[in-house]
């Protein structure tokens, strides 16, 4: 998905806070080239509130605890925590100074980006929201048999995967394949015939022509027992 808003969670005096401590969360989208607060969703039912003060809060009303301490169950959390997801809509960024317990686990597992910072400035959104936006580079080389495109046929460049992967071994890359994969076909290039390749192709019944040359490659074509 691509993240174009963020919620940025605050106490009452507008501050980034911890998500226990925080009041409300606000919801930044980028507008005319900077970004904006565009609402806030609460963090707390006031009229839930139990009377009397707060947990953790003096008799005074000094606040001593955290905003959410007057939910008495982890139930009732869990309960607040989905109508605060639901009100966020398609924000899925949380930006608080830390995040933790109950209210970690149930954003974590409803795919929220959780991050932690110690002052919230809204500039640092361009390079947090592009790092999430750009797909990660994919590895120029597998390191195990890929698919191509004839249904069934898979292939191997033993060569650029040895030199790309050098904790990687022959045996390493093709026997969990040959032992757990269907297939029809399995083309493996390399430079030399793997001398444990033959002895187990036999006693798995797998078949391989023999093999070709071409651009200092040997070329086997591995086939699996008839059914």
């Amino acid at each position: 998905m691509e993240y174009t808003s963020v919620a940025v969670v605050t106490d009452g005096q507008g501050k980034l806070a911890t998500f226990a401590d925080g009041v409300s969360a606000g919801v930044y989208r980028r507008e005319n080239n900077a970004w904006r607060c565009c609402g806030t969703v609460p963090l707390r039912v006031e009229g839930a509130r139990p009377s009397g003060p707060e947990p953790g809060e003096a008799g005074d009303g000094e606040h001593r605890g955290t905003a959410l301490a007057f939910t008495e169950t982890p139930a009732g959390l869990r309960d607040r925590l989905r109508g605060f997801v639901a009100a966020l809509g398609d924000t899925r960024i949380l930006v608080a100074v830390s995040i933790s317990g109950i209210a970690y686990t149930v954003l974590d597992q409803r795919g929220f980006v959780l991050c932690e910072m110690d002052d919230f400035d809204p500039e640092c959104l361009d390079a947090l929201t592009e790092t999430l936006n750009t797909p990660p580079d994919a590895p120029a080389v597998p390191d195990r048999p890929a698919p191509t495109g004839e249904p069934g046929v898979y292939v191997c460049d033993l060569v650029l995967m040895l030199r790309e992967y050098p904790e990687l071994s022959s045996k390493k890359i093709l026997l969990p394949f040959l032992a757990e994969s269907s297939f029809t076909e399995l083309r493996v290039l390399c430079s030399h015939m793997p001398p444990w390749l033959p002895p187990e192709l036999q006693r798995r019944g797998f078949i391989c022509k023999e093999p070709s040359t071409g651009n200092g490659k040997l070329l086997l074509r591995i086939y699996p027992p008839a059914p």
